[in-house]
């Protein structure tokens, strides 16, 4: 028995490839499965901008296995299902130097070696003004942004997005957006569940794992929302490694807290504390505490219950006083 291929797509493998597509291209409307897509965006990391004419691009099996993210002793047969899909699926893009439109299947030939452990792609010829020779109206890609995601959804979005991420935003029709995606109309029917299984899944995916930080809004035309505005910022977290990223959290979670407790200390002032003092009293609880020790005395002093804050807050901090159950407590004195 032949030893099964394990598939470890790796994006750093294919950081330094770069897709080159005309705007017309990234905007075609279309329909493809993860693996299709991972294909094509391989394929189009192949073509060089300077090329005359598309030419043969060899893929070996066990590259098209990690691509895929397939495994098993029948690979060869999963390419030939994949090919011979890319190869009926018929796109739709605009003409760049006339008005209308034109019609292509995405991959022009496959060519397979048994034996030799490759495969030999191309595309079809009607796709060069869009991928040869391009000076203007293009948008690059590097691979390795884009053959990590998990979903075919997420890939489309980032390459719609990538496309305006010099403007900062973009505003795209729920109607375009479903076509750009290859939704079906009886798909996703309901705004919420474009949001749920297409939206926060990309958008969770590429700001995770790309470089590009997304948000979006929705937009409503006489109550009805017609169309998602999309905010397009550089992530910050790109290219740190799980080390770097995880001390980042660790710093900022410290920041967040020394505002915090900062912002107590502050209050503890307010009541006629020196700052040792509000310090020291800082320390017999926890934030929490303190915080809910100091809503007790402030809705006491709102009602006009008190003549010394300064004793009262000292006695709440040690007694660990509630917001809810302050009322309880038996009037001291000094209060």
């Amino acid at each position: 028995m032949s030893k099964k291929i394990k598939p470890q797509t790796n994006k750093e493998e294919y950081q330094n490839e770069l897709i080159v597509q005309h705007n017309h291209l990234i905007e075609a409307k279309y329909h493809l499965t993860l693996q299709e897509k991972r294909l094509m965006c391989w394929l189009a990391s192949q073509v060089k901008q300077t090329d005359e004419d598309f030419k043969e691009h060899e893929l070996p099996i066990k590259e098209f296995a990690k691509l895929a993210d397939v495994k098993g002793d029948h690979l060869y047969k999963t390419v030939d299902a994949i090919t011979h899909k890319l190869m009926q699926k018929i796109i739709t893009i605009r003409m760049i130097d006339k008005k209308g439109f034109m019609k292509a299947a995405l991959l022009g030939g496959a060519k397979y070696y048994e034996g030799q452990g490759v495969i030999k792609l191309s595309f079809h010829p009607y796709l060069k003004p869009y991928m040869l020779q391009l000076k203007e109206r293009f948008t690059q890609i590097r691979l390795g942004d884009v053959i990590g995601l998990k979903s075919s959804h997420a890939i489309r979005i980032y390459e719609l997005l990538k496309q305006y991420e010099s403007v900062g935003n973009r505003e795209i029709l729920l109607s375009d957006l479903r076509e750009y995606c290859g939704i079906e109309k009886n798909q996703y029917e309901r705004v919420n569940d474009l949001k749920r299984f297409l939206l926060n899944i990309s958008q969770k995916e590429i700001n995770e794992k790309t470089d590009l930080w997304i948000d979006y809004e929705e937009v409503k035309t006489s109550r009805k929302i017609t169309s998602i505005k999309f905010k397009i910022k550089q992530n910050p977290n790109y290219g740190i490694t799980e080390f770097e990223k995880m001390q980042r959290e660790k710093s900022d979670l410290i920041r967040k807290e020394m505002r915090s407790k900062n912002a107590l200390i502050e209050k503890i002032l307010e009541y006629g504390f020196s700052r040792p003092t509000a310090q020291r009293l800082l320390q017999q609880g926890t934030e929490e505490e303190i915080r809910d020790a100091l809503k007790s005395v402030d809705l006491q002093v709102s009602r006009g219950h008190v003549k010394n804050g300064k004793a009262m807050l000292k006695i709440a901090i040690e007694e660990k006083w509630n917001p809810d159950v302050y009322t309880n407590k038996k009037k001291r004195s000094m209060v």
